[in-house]
């Protein structure tokens, strides 16, 4: 699997629980349209958010990136925030509820 990881830190936990809430929906109105695998976004008190995408293709993930970028420029005009952004393959994955059999 294919992952794109980003990371906003924001100045404080207010500014970021109102992104995560923009990024949220952002994200879930994607999944369909960019084939997206998994997603998991993470609020952490400190005001950051950490935002994991995953892909079963590197093209999928190169399309979600191009179509995306608009979104974080958004972010980075509303709010004081570094971003760092990364992409990586997935070595180990682990999902309890994926594994579990009935």
């Amino acid at each position: 699997m294919f992952t794109k990881l980003y990371t906003l830190r924001f100045p404080s936990l207010t500014e970021a629980k109102v992104a995560v809430s923009f990024l949220s929906e952002e994200i879930a109105s994607a999944i369909a349209d960019h084939d997206i695998a998994s997603a998991n976004i993470l609020l952490e008190k400190e005001g950051s958010i950490t935002v994991m995408v995953r892909f079963d293709t590197m093209e999928e993930m190169k399309n979600f990136t191009r179509r995306k970028s608009a979104t974080l420029e958004s972010l980075k005009k509303s709010f004081p925030l570094r971003l760092t952004e990364t992409a990586s393959v997935a070595v180990f994955t682990f999902d309890r509820e994926a594994a579990t059999t009935i």
